[in-house]
C-alpha cells in the first residue's frame, strides 16, 4: 500500500512537472478566439528559370534544348483573414508589373545545324480572389472561392536559324499583344478545420526569452501559456488613431498579465525590450494546425485577344498581321485535402493532396473566318509534402517534394462551332512531374524583408499532341516524348506597408 502511494504520488509530480514546461505545450491544442488581420505588402525581386530539355521522334531524330529566363518583378497584394467559430475567409487584392528577357538555343544532332530565339515581354497584372468557408457546430463546412484576373502582355521575339557553317539561313521578327480575362468560382462541401497558431508560437518565444534573461520567476503551466497566447489575438484587434498608444497598450497588456500571474517580479529594460522585440516580429512565422477535406464543383472562363505581326528578313516569306480572339471554358470537379502539424515549436509538416477533372471546350476566332472549337477533358493529381524550420523570429525555411501526374484527352483539330458530329481520334496527352523545391524569408525590420525561393522540377511528357508546346522546329516530327528539367530561383524583397 505504501508503495502505491509512493508511485502514484510520483506520477502526479511528474505529471504537473510536465506540465508546466513551456517545451511540452502542444502548438495544436491552440484555437484561434475572434480574429481579423490584414497586410498590405510591396513586392520588388529578381528569379531565373533555367530549362534544359530533349525531344524524340518516331525515327530518332533528337534535338536538345536550353533556354534562361530572367525576370524583374514589381507589385503589390492586400490580404485579409476572419476567423470567427462560424466563418473562415481570406481575401487578396494583387497588382504586378513584371519584364522578362529570354534566351533559348537549341541543337539538332543530325545536321548539327542551329537555332537561336531572344525574347521580351512585358506584363501587367491586377487580379482579386477570396476563400470563404462557413462553419456549422459539428466543423462541416460550405466552401465557397472566386476569383477573377485581368492581364496584359506584350512581347518581341527574334528568331535565328544557322547552318552547320554558322551562316544565317533565316531570320524572323515577331511582336505580339495579349489581353487576358480569367474568371472562376469554386463550391463545395468539407469537413475539419485549420487553425493559424502564430499567436500561440509568439507567447512561447517570448516565454522562452524571458527565461533565457532569467526574468521568470516560474515554469508557465499551459493553461498560462494559452492564456497569454488569447490575449495576444485579441490584441490584435484592437485600432488607436495613433499607432504609438496602440504599440504601449500592447506591450502593457502583456506585461500585466504575467505580473498576475506572478510569471515575473521585477520590470527592467531588458524586460521591456525583450517582449517589445518578440511582439514587433515574432508574428512573422505562419503556423497553421490542424485537418481539412473538402469537395465540390468548378466553373471558370478565359478570354483573350490577341495581335501579332511578323517580319522576315533575306526570306521569300512575306510580312504579316493577323489577330484572334480565343475564350476557354471549363467545369467540373474538384477535391483538396490538406493536413498541417506543428511538430515541435521549430519544426512544421504541411502535407496536401489535390484531384481535379475538367470538361472545357476551346473557341477560336481567326479574323473574318468562322468561329471553331475544340473540346477536351483533363484529369489531375498533385501531392505535396513540406517541413519547414522556425529558428527565430526573425527568419524561416522550408523544403519539400512535389509530384503528380496530368491525362488529358483532346480532339485533334478545331471544328466548326456548328457542326458537333465529330468522331476523330482523339489527341492523348501524360505529364508526371517531380521535383524538391525550398523557400524562406529574412527580416531585417518588422516591415522589411528578404525574399527567397526556388524548386527542380523533372518533366516527362508522352503524348501525340505536341501543339501545346512550342515544337522545336517548325515542321513537327511525329513527337513521341519529351523530358523537361527546370530549374527556378527566384529572390526578393517586400515592405509591409502594414
Amino acid at each position: 500500500m505504501k508503495n502505491t502511494i509512493i508511485f502514484s504520488t510520483a506520477l502526479i509530480f511528474l505529471f504537473n512537472v510536465s506540465n508546466a514546461q513551456v517545451e511540452t505545450f502542444d502548438l495544436s491544442d491552440f484555437k484561434l478566439p475572434y480574429l481579423r488581420y490584414e497586410t498590405l505588402d510591396f513586392d520588388f525581386g529578381l528569379n531565373s528559370q533555367n530549362q534544359f530539355e530533349s525531344w524524340k521522334d518516331t525515327i530518332d531524330y533528337n534535338i536538345l534544348r536550353s533556354n534562361i529566363t530572367s525576370r524583374f518583378n514589381l507589385g503589390s497584394r492586400y490580404q485579409l483573414y476572419i476567423n470567427t467559430p462560424s466563418q473562415q475567409s481570406n481575401y487578396s487584392l494583387i497588382t504586378g508589373f513584371q519584364t522578362r528577357p529570354f534566351n533559348q538555343s537549341e541543337q539538332i544532332s543530325s545536321d548539327e545545324s542551329s537555332v537561336i530565339n531572344r525574347n521580351s515581354r512585358v506584363n501587367f497584372q491586377i487580379g482579386g480572389s477570396s476563400r470563404n468557408r462557413f462553419y456549422n457546430r459539428n466543423n462541416m463546412f460550405l466552401e465557397i472561392g472566386p476569383n477573377i484576373n485581368l492581364n496584359y502582355y506584350f512581347d518581341n521575339a527574334k528568331n535565328t536559324q544557322k547552318d552547320p557553317s554558322g551562316n544565317i539561313s533565316f531570320e524572323r521578327t515577331r511582336k505580339n499583344n495579349d489581353t487576358q480575362l480569367n474568371a472562376g468560382i469554386e463550391i463545395g462541401v468539407g469537413f475539419g478545420r485549420i487553425e493559424y497558431v502564430g499567436d500561440a508560437q509568439m507567447a512561447l518565444f517570448i516565454l522562452k526569452d524571458l527565461k533565457k534573461k532569467n526574468r521568470l520567476e516560474k515554469e508557465p503551466t499551459h493553461q498560462e501559456i494559452y492564456e497569454l497566447a488569447e490575449l495576444i489575438s485579441r490584441n490584435r484587434n484592437r485600432r488607436f488613431f495613433d499607432n504609438r498608444h496602440l504599440v504601449i497598450a500592447q506591450i502593457q497588456s502583456i506585461d500585466s498579465l504575467l505580473l498576475s500571474r506572478e510569471l515575473v517580479s521585477q520590470a527592467d529594460a531588458t524586460y521591456f525590450t525583450t517582449i517589445y522585440d518578440n511582439w514587433l516580429y515574432a508574428n512573422n512565422p505562419s503556423r497553421p494546425s490542424g485537418f481539412r477535406i473538402s469537395a465540390g464543383p468548378k466553373v471558370g472562363y478565359m478570354l483573350s485577344v490577341y495581335n501579332e505581326s511578323e517580319e522576315y528578313t533575306d526570306s521569300p516569306l512575306l510580312d504579316s498581321e493577323f489577330n484572334y480572339r480565343y475564350s476557354y471554358l471549363d467545369y467540373g470537379l474538384w477535391v483538396n485535402a490538406n493536413s498541417a502539424k506543428p511538430l515541435n515549436h521549430f519544426w512544421q509538416q504541411n502535407l496536401s493532396v489535390t484531384l481535379s477533372y475538367i470538361l472545357a471546350t476551346n473557341v477560336n476566332k481567326i479574323l473574318e473566318l468562322p468561329r471553331e472549337q475544340r473540346r477536351h477533358n483533363e484529369l489531375q493529381l498533385s501531392l505535396s509534402a513540406t517541413y519547414g524550420y522556425y529558428p527565430d523570429t526573425r527568419s524561416y525555411v522550408s523544403f519539400g517534394i512535389q509530384a503528380g501526374w496530368h491525362h488529358n484527352t483532346m480532339e485533334r483539330y478545331f471544328y466548326p462551332v456548328e457542326d458537333f458530329n465529330y468522331d476523330d481520334e482523339d489527341l492523348i496527352y501524360d505529364r508526371i512531374f517531380a521535383g524538391p523545391n525550398f523557400n524562406g524569408y529574412y527580416y531585417f525590420s518588422p516591415r522589411f524583408r528578404f525574399n527567397f525561393n526556388g524548386s527542380v522540377n523533372y518533366n516527362f511528357h508522352k503524348t501525340d499532341n505536341f501543339g501545346i508546346f512550342p515544337l522545336p522546329v517548325q515542321n513537327g516530327f511525329s513527337l513521341i516524348t519529351h523530358n523537361r528539367l527546370n530549374v527556378f530561383v527566384n529572390a526578393g524583397f517586400t515592405y509591409a506597408l502594414f
